[in-house]
């Protein structure tokens, strides 16, 4: 099972599409424009993407850059269109797509693409799957799974132990990060506020939090953390 999202503003074809796809065995959620992408991501965060081109408002080109930035190699995006030349294709691969399929798409082609991108991206490396931290929507966004809100504070604590070497940051610098005086801060604070957000994250595949304790010193965070402005 492939967790895709398809992104077509008809509706007649969308439906087909995502009913192809879920009895095909997929988790599909489908969406008419880059306001109901949203609402998708929110979802889960997908393996591949089905962009129709000529979308109202942002085109699929616009969303495919979106989409690399936020995502990096870990999302494989197909652009769908009836439009077949050279200069559309050229756009598309610049913007990010991995593949183009020109309408009305063979369903069997779909289905064989599907399968050899999902083998892909199961075959990336560890790094490929990495947490990302987005700066300008102040979201962590765990590989498979729904981005997690934070607070200003909460953002400035994973960006710091992003930077910080082998993700490990001492209780001086988080303090720092969160833009107070180590001498005068209160560390019991800086304890609540970890805590706080530690029970914001989901375990990784060992059961272990990613936000670790360094008895000691300070915080690690031990699962791949990757910085998206």
């Amino acid at each position: 099972m492939t967790r895709i999202i398809v992104v077509e503003d008809d509706i007649g074809q969308l439906e087909e599409l995502v009913s192809f796809l879920e009895h095909s065995g997929h988790e599909v959620c489908g969406a008419v424009n880059s306001t109901e992408l949203e609402t998708c991501l929110a979802q889960f965060s997908p393996e591949i993407v089905l962009l129709d081109y000529c979308l109202p408002g942002e085109t699929g080109a616009a969303l495919a850059e979106r989409l690399r930035g936020r995502f990096g190699t870990s999302v494989g995006i197909v652009m769908v269109t009836a439009l077949n030349r050279g200069t559309d294709r050229i756009e598309c691969r610049l913007a990010g797509a991995d593949n183009y399929l020109v309408k009305p798409v063979n369903f069997d082609e779909l289905l064989a693409l599907i399968d050899n991108m999902s083998k892909r991206l199961n075959s990336l490396p560890p790094m490929e799957q990495s947490w990302r931290l987005l700066l300008a929507r102040s979201e962590l966004m765990p590989p498979g799974l729904p981005a997690i809100l934070l607070t200003h504070w909460e953002l400035s604590l994973l960006r710091a132990m992003a930077d910080a070497d082998n993700q490990q940051a001492d209780r001086d610098t988080l303090i720092k990060a969160l833009g107070k005086n180590p001498s005068h801060y209160d560390p019991r604070a800086l304890e609540t506020s970890m805590s706080r957000l530690r029970r914001k994250l989901p375990g990784s595949d060992n059961g272990n939090n990613p936000l670790q304790t360094v008895r000691g010193v300070g915080y690690k965070f031990i699962r791949p953390l990757v910085v998206v402005r």
